[in-house]
């Protein structure tokens, strides 16, 4: 459940980038998230494949395993995590290791969460008019509110997958899985 939340977590930061962004949030700050948006979606990625691999007929093949296993450690290793970086990480993941089919589901699936993450900001909005405003508290998965943030103003390195708990977590239980393989 707490995978769940943190990637509703982080497709409710892209669909809130998408429409404007949160409330009370600079410009400035906004781009900068907006540059930020691989590294959401290499988060967001990473914690859908463990339920990929739950999937009847898209379960992980063992030369996958074997393709990714050494790029998810590397993400687990890393210090920093640029947006180019992740971009890069993302486009090999989905160009090269993942099936088409499995690409179809995790969008899919990606579709419906933010379609469900919208439903409950309008429904939150409704019952209450101040839902939605305010100062926004910092990246998504919870953990390390405002690392994110005070990593952009400060030039300090930052990776979500040792910086936030439940990418770290998701990231840490994918490699145990596919290590099985």
């Amino acid at each position: 459940m707490k995978r769940w939340m943190s990637l509703l977590a982080t497709l409710a930061l892209g669909v809130a980038l998408a429409q404007g962004g949160p409330p009370n949030i600079t410009p400035e700050m906004r781009q900068r998230l907006e540059a930020y948006r691989p590294v959401f979606d290499l988060v967001a990625t990473v914690g859908l494949m463990d339920e990929l691999e739950k999937q009847r007929g898209l379960a992980f093949t063992k030369a996958q395993a074997q393709k990714l296993l050494p790029i998810l450690r590397d993400l687990q290793n890393r210090a920093d995590l640029k947006p180019a970086d992740a971009g890069k990480i993302l486009s090999n993941i989905e160009d090269n290791i993942l099936t088409p089919a499995q690409l179809k589901w995790m969008d899919e699936t990606i579709l419906k969460q933010r379609e469900e993450a919208r439903r409950r900001r309008e429904q939150a909005s409704g019952q209450n008019p101040q839902a939605g405003q305010g100062n926004f508290q910092g990246p998504p998965g919870g953990g390390n509110r405002g690392g994110l943030f005070q990593a952009m103003a400060q030039g300090k390195p930052y990776n979500p997958f040792k910086e936030q708990p439940r990418a770290a977590d998701n990231l840490k239980n994918l490699i145990a899985l596919l290590a099985k393989k």
